[in-house]
C-alpha cells in the first residue's frame, strides 16, 4: 500500500512537471495583478513583486494565457460588445456629417473616385477603402462615417487586447474605456480625412500585438502577420507609420530592461536596420516634396525647422493640455498663449518624471514614452506639417490614457469613493466633450466658425470660412472672411486670389483686378490667378491684357486643357478663328469630355458656315 502510494505520489509529481513544462513553454510570464492570480487562478504571478513605492521588481511580466488572443476576446466578449454600443452612441450625432474641408478634394470632387484602377494603383489602403465605398454605396457621407466609426471601434478592440497582454485586465479595461471617450480623438474619427490617422494607428497596434507573441513564441507566422501589419500600416500613413519601430523597441525594453532589451535588441537588429533603411529610401521623395511645398512661396517663413527652444515647450505643453483639459479643440492650433517660463516648466516636469520613471517604475515609463514615441514624426524640427493636431496624438493618447489608470490605480484602497469619483467625472467629461465636438464636424459652417473663434489668428480659418460663406452665396461676409485672412497673414496669396473670385462674382471688376494682381505678387506661379485675370480682361474689353495673360497660362502649363481653352476663347473675340480652333482643339485633344470646348468648338464651326 506504501509503495503504492509513494507510485501514485510520482506520476501525480511527473505530470505535474509535465503540466509545468508545457505551461511554460506556452506561456513564460504571467502579468503582476498585485499578487494575485489572473482570470480564475489560470496563471500565478510568482515573482512580479512591487514594493510600496511602487518600483518594479525584476523584469515585466506578461499574461498570454493558453488560449492566446481568441481566448481573451472569448473571456471578455461581454465588455467588449458593451464598449462597441458605448462608442456607437456616443458618435452617433457625427454620423449626421457632411463633407467638410478636404474631404470635398478627396471623394466629391474628386473624378477617380468610383475609379478602381486608380484606386490600387498606389495602394494606399485608405484611397482604395474610398473608391470601394463610393462603388458600393456611392457618393453621400454616411457610408464613410460608417467606416471611420468601425475603424475606431476595432483600434480600441485592438488597443485593449495589447493592453490586456502587457498590464492585465483591470488597467487594460480601464486604459480602454477613457481611449473610447476621449476628445481628441473626434478630429481622427468624425472627419473623414482623419481616417489615415485610425487605419495606421490600428494596424500599428496590431503589428504590436503579434510582436509580443513573436517575442514570446518565436513562431514564424507572428513574424509574418507582424510584418504583414507593419506594412498595411505603412500604406496608410507612410510617414505616421514609422512609429511602430520606435515603439516595438520601447516594448523590448519594458520586457527585459536595459539588459533584457540589449539581448533582443541585437536579435532585431539586421531587422530594424533594414526597416529603417529602407522607409528613408521610399518615404525621401515624398518628405522632400512635402518639405518644398510646405516651405515654399508665400508659406516660407525663414528656416524650413522649428526652433527646438520654441517647438518642444510649447507642443508638449499643449498636447498634454489638450489631452488632461481638452477645451480648446480646433482643427488649427495658433493660439500658444502659455507663458514662455510655464511652457519649459512643464517640459522640464515631464522629462524628469521620465527620467524618475525610467530607473524606479517602468509601466509609467512605457505610457509616458508611448506618447510621444507614437508620434514621433509629427514631432520632427523639421516643418512639414503642422505644430499641434489633434489628429497627430490620435494614437499617443493611449499612452496618456495608460498613465492617466496608473497613477489613478495607486489612490489609496481606503479613498474607495473618491476613486470611483474621479473616474466617474473623467468618463462624464470626456464623453460629454466628444459629444458637443461632433456637433462641430456636422457641417462645413459649424467647422469654421467654431474655428475662427477658437483661433482668431490663424489666417486658414478665416479663409476657409470666406470660402464657406461663398458656398452659402453671402458674398459680404466671405468678402470679410477673405480679408480678415490677410490681415492675419499680409502675403496670403490664397486669401488674395478667393476675394477677387467674389469682386468677380458681384461685378467689381477694378477692386477683382487688383486682389488678383496682389495675389501674383505674393506667388507668381498661381495659375488659376491667371485665368480670372483673363476672364476680368475680356468683360472689360481690353483683349491685349486678356491675351497677355491667356498665352501666360500656355506657358505655365503647356498641357493643361484649361489654358488652351482660354487661349482658344481669346483668340476667337479677337478675330483669329485659325488660331482659335487650333487652340480648342488642342483643349479637346487633352481632355476630350471638356464640355466648353466643345461648344466652343461647335460655335467656331457654325460661325464659319454663315
Amino acid at each position: 500500500m506504501e509503495f503504492g502510494r509513494i507510485g501514485d505520489m510520482g506520476q501525480r509529481k511527473i505530470k505535474a512537471e509535465r503540466r509545468k513544462k508545457k505551461n511554460k513553454e506556452i506561456l513564460r510570464y504571467t502579468q503582476d495583478d498585485g499578487g494575485r492570480q489572473n482570470d480564475g487562478g489560470r496563471i500565478q504571478n510568482d515573482g512580479g513583486r512591487q514594493n510600496d513605492g511602487g518600483r518594479d521588481s525584476g523584469r515585466a511580466r506578461f499574461w498570454f494565457g493558453k488560449v492566446g488572443i481568441r481566448g481573451i476576446l472569448r473571456e471578455n466578449w461581454k465588455f467588449l460588445v458593451i464598449l462597441t454600443m458605448g462608442i456607437v452612441l456616443l458618435y452617433l450625432n457625427a454620423m449626421r456629417g457632411d463633407f467638410v474641408s478636404d474631404d470635398y478634394a478627396t471623394i466629391p470632387n474628386n473624378p477617380l473616385i468610383k475609379d478602381m484602377s486608380a484606386g490600387f494603383k498606389g495602394l494606399n489602403v485608405v484611397y482604395i477603402s474610398n473608391v470601394i465605398i463610393a462603388r458600393l454605396f456611392g457618393v453621400t457621407p454616411l457610408p464613410f462615417h460608417l467606416y471611420s466609426l468601425f475603424l475606431f471601434i476595432l483600434t480600441c478592440v485592438v488597443a485593449f487586447l495589447f493592453l490586456r497582454v502587457l498590464f492585465g485586465e483591470k488597467v487594460a479595461k480601464l486604459t480602454t474605456i477613457i481611449f473610447a471617450v476621449h476628445p481628441i480623438h473626434v478630429e481622427a474619427v468624425s472627419w473623414i480625412s482623419g481616417k489615415p490617422y485610425t487605419l495606421a494607428s490600428m494596424f500599428m497596434l496590431a503589428a504590436l500585438l503579434v510582436g509580443v507573441f513573436l517575442v514570446e513564441t518565436r513562431k514564424r507566422k507572428y513574424l509574418i502577420w507582424m510584418i504583414i501589419f507593419a506594412l498595411l500600416a505603412y500604406q496608410s500613413d507612410a510617414a505616421r507609420s514609422l512609429s511602430f519601430i520606435f515603439l516595438f523597441l520601447l516594448y523590448l525594453w519594458f520586457r527585459g530592461g536595459l539588459g533584457g532589451m540589449k539581448k533582443q535588441f541585437y536579435r532585431y537588429l539586421p531587422f530594424v536596420l533594414v526597416v529603417i533603411t529602407t522607409g528613408i529610401v521610399i518615404l525621401w521623395p515624398g518628405i522632400k516634396t512635402r518639405i518644398e511645398s510646405v516651405n515654399s512661396g508665400y508659406n516660407r517663413v525663414g528656416s524650413i525647422f522649428y526652433n527646438p527652444f520654441f517647438q518642444y515647450p510649447t507642443s508638449v505643453t499643449k498636447y498634454l493640455q489638450l489631452m488632461l483639459i481638452p477645451a480648446d479643440l480646433t482643427l488649427y492650433h495658433t493660439m500658444y498663449t502659455v507663458p514662455v517660463w510655464l511652457n519649459w516648466l512643464v517640459l522640464v516636469t515631464f522629462l524628469s518624471l521620465l527620467i524618475y520613471s525610467f530607473f524606479r517604475d517602468r509601466k509609467i515609463f512605457f505610457g509616458l514614452s508611448f506618447m510621444f514615441l507614437a508620434s514621433v514624426a509629427s514631432m520632427a524640427p523639421v516643418k512639414v506639417g503642422w505644430l499641434v493636431a489633434e489628429r497627430y496624438m490620435f494614437l499617443g493618447s493611449l499612452g496618456f490614457c495608460l498613465v492617466l489608470v496608473l497613477f489613478w490605480d495607486r489612490i489609496p484602497k481606503k479613498l474607495k469613493l473618491v476613486k470611483l469619483t474621479v473616474f466617474v467625472c473623467l468618463i462624464i467629461g470626456f464623453t460629454v466633450r466628444t459629444f458637443v465636438r461632433n456637433i462641430d464636424w456636422q457641417t462645413n459652417h459649424k467647422l469654421w466658425v467654431n474655428t475662427v473663434q477658437t483661433s482668431p489668428n490663424s489666417h486658414n480659418a478665416w479663409n476657409n470660412i470666406g470660402d464657406d460663406y461663398d458656398k452659402l452665396k453671402d458674398y459680404e461676409n466671405a468678402i470679410k472672411g477673405f480679408t480678415q485672412s490677410t490681415v492675419m497673414k499680409a502675403n496670403y496669396a490664397d486669401a488674395y486670389h478667393n476675394r477677387a473670385n467674389i469682386y468677380l462674382k458681384t461685378g467689381r471688376l477694378d477692386l477683382a483686378r487688383d486682389s488678383y494682381l496682389t495675389a501674383l505678387k505674393y506667388s507668381p506661379g498661381l495659375f488659376q490667378t491667371y485665368v480670372s485675370l483673363t476672364q476680368v480682361e475680356l468683360m472689360q474689353k481690353k483683349p491685349e491684357k486678356a491675351m497677355e495673360y491667356a498665352k501666360k497660362t500656355v506657358e505655365m502649363q503647356p498641357n493643361n486643357f484649361q489654358a488652351h481653352y482660354v487661349l482658344g476663347v481669346v483668340l476667337a473675340q479677337s478675330g483669329n478663328r485659325e488660331e482659335a480652333l487650333k487652340e480648342i482643339k488642342i483643349s479637346l485633344q487633352l481632355n476630350p469630355n471638356f464640355g466648353p470646348a466643345k461648344d466652343a468648338l461647335v460655335k467656331l464651326n457654325s460661325d464659319e458656315s454663315k
